[in-house]
């Protein structure tokens, strides 16, 4: 017997060593800039275990050199120990300060691109909220002061802008709408006219600016339309640089642009000089002639120059030296740009940035108005994606997007709505979207009986994404009535907490059963909540026009609460209305 038992032990020790054949567990030191390093001079280290082919497995997780954990790294599938900016990440990233508060969170897909990105202050205040697509960002932009105003918001799609203006705002609330080019890429998204002709070209150069070239007498201009409020405050400015050719013509700002009777400008020359001046219904007024100051960075120094209007008034500055004014003159168009006046010369204009007098609450609204208005929760009923929700979730809807898990990846998908209930609060909506792969299955059961009082049961929501973000929600309890509110008999009352937003997810027993839809819209009294019981939304779908596979699957009924989890949420969706 005891040879048998070694004989076995000795099995178990072969398998074990072969498992752990070629695995090592590594520490990379990197420095404050995540650049790898010396114990001696590190600010991190890092722990993560590799194949015998240098290939991470499994999760990853960084301190700090003190010991505290900086990050938790679902997985990489490459780690760069020189410089860990080149370091490339699949799935949930989060990271702390040594407190222990959290610090940031990012998403990754399946190809390594990041698809969220948020960080928070160390007083637990939002400083930045940003999703991405296949790496670009994509919707909102938003960046937050430490007392949690707003302080930048911008709107993206496959990593443009959607719009002209983007929104600054100061930690007091006063808000400015900001236009701004740098000409960090030459995809040119603001459709500068650009040129390349025989005596004139103009071109963007990347990170550098939109080089203007003429060779001969004759200036030109490019010109692109920033709409202006011309009862608010605004200010334009750009910074010049005369790179070559004559120095004693001007080159500066174009704005108001009309047509060529129907303009301002301000313009500057490479030799020390300045004019300031305007054409309207064709006639020439020279607010200021050419005119010498010490304030002009000569030859192919760099100079920043400055329109601002201030209520009637009109400044003009260069190199934040104010130069003149004048009484300000309505204009009698939005169009504004860049101006080489006249001679044979190659200037480059850095960036154009524009920014007008708001109020904040005005312009965040805006962007509110023109994304997602509501959201609420819905899941799974058939693997091709009909989904099932309350009907005050879509009742107002003209366009309706669902976000769920694939494969790991968060995907958007439009969706229509199939039929709806209005007395039992029901909605049946389908994922009608080209890009959507329907499910193998649905690893879960559809169950219809009435439960038991008692029966421990919890929810999988998104309560209150806009403030409490997108990130799937766990709470728990039991069903407390087999009637909800005022003896009602198509609902549970149940004892998990739910808030706005969790209407339209699931209930489930801890069978892994959907035993109701929950009903954030009925809150009466608090630690009292309400879920419509699944045989109402089956009466609802055995009427719909197609015959659908509900799920029967019993698997999770004895797996751990935790995986459970981990797997009903990819069945469980975050609904965004317009």
């Amino acid at each position: 017997m005891n040879k048998i038992i070694k004989t076995f032990g000795l099995l178990i020790l072969i398998l074990v060593g072969h498992v752990a054949f070629g695995q090592k567990q590594e520490k990379i030191y990197y420095d404050k800039e995540w650049k790898g390093c010396s114990q001696s001079k590190a600010e991190f280290y890092r722990i993560a275990t590799f194949d015998a082919n240098g290939k991470p497995l499994g999760k990853v997780t960084d301190y700090f050199i003190t010991g505290e954990v900086q990050s938790n790294i679902e997985g990489a599938f490459f780690i760069d120990r020189n410089n860990d900016e080149n370091s490339k990440w699949f799935g949930k990233s989060v990271g702390f300060y040594k407190s222990g508060k959290k610090q940031f969170e990012m998403m990754h897909d399946q190809e390594g691109n990041t698809t969220s990105h948020q960080i928070w202050f160390e007083n637990g205040n939002l400083q930045l909220d940003a999703k991405y697509k296949n790496g670009a960002l994509d919707g909102i932009y938003t960046t937050y002061h430490e007392n949690g105003k707003v302080k930048f918001k911008s709107q993206y799609a496959d990593g443009k802008p959607t719009d002209k203006w983007s929104i600054d705002c100061d930690e007091f609330g006063k808000c400015q709408k900001v236009f701004f080019d740098g000409f960090s890429t030459t995809d040119n998204f603001n459709e500068w006219p650009l040129l390349n002709k025989d005596n004139c070209e103009s071109k963007i150069i990347e990170d550098k600016g939109l080089r203007m070239e003429t060779t001969s007498d004759r200036g030109f201009v490019q010109l692109i339309h920033v709409p202006l409020d011309i009862e608010e405050n605004f200010s334009i400015e750009t910074i010049i640089n005369h790179e070559t050719g004559e120095e004693n013509s001007g080159e500066g700002l174009i704005y108001g642009f009309k047509d060529w009777d129907n303009y301002f400008y301000f313009t500057i020359s490479a030799n020390g000089y300045f004019k300031i001046g305007a054409k309207t219904e064709g006639l020439n007024l020279e607010f200021v002639k050419w005119q010498k100051t010490d304030y002009i960075n000569q030859n192919t120094d760099r100079n920043l120059i400055k329109i601002n209007k201030v209520k009637d008034k009109v400044y003009y500055s260069i190199n934040g030296q104010v130069v003149g004014s004048e009484d300000f003159y309505a204009f009698r168009g939005n169009n504004m740009g860049f101006q080489i006046m006249s001679g044979k010369k190659r200037v480059l204009f850095e960036r154009i940035l524009v920014r007008q007098d708001t109020e904040g609450s005005d312009m965040i609204s805006k962007f509110s108005s023109s994304t997602w208005k509501g959201n609420g929760t819905g899941f799974m009923i058939d693997a091709k994606g009909y989904i099932v929700t309350n009907y005050h979730v879509v009742e107002d809807a003209t366009e309706i997007e669902v976000d769920l898990i694939q494969n790991g990846q968060k995907n958007s998908y439009k969706a229509k709505i199939i039929s709806s209930d209005k007395q039992n609060d029901l909605a049946v909506i389908k994922i009608d979207d080209p890009k959507f792969k329907p499910y193998p299955k649905l690893p879960y059961n559809f169950k219809t009986q009435i439960s038991d009082v008692g029966t421990n049961v919890f929810a999988l929501g998104y309560p209150m994404a806009n403030i409490m973000g997108d990130e799937i929600k766990f709470t728990d309890g039991k069903i407390s009535s087999k009637t909800g509110f005022q003896g009602d008999i198509t609902t549970y009352q149940v004892s998990v907490p739910v808030q706005p937003g969790n209407s339209g997810g699931p209930l489930f027993d801890y069978d892994g059963n959907v035993v109701g839809v929950v009903n954030a819209k009925i809150m009466k009294a608090d630690n009292v909540s309400y879920a419509i019981k699944t045989s109402y939304a089956k009466n609802l779908i055995d009427v719909l026009p197609e015959t659908l596979i509900l799920p029967t699957d019993n698997s999770l009924a004895t797996k751990p609460l935790t995986e459970k989890i981990k797997t009903l949420s990819d069945y469980v969706v975050l609904i965004k209305i317009r």
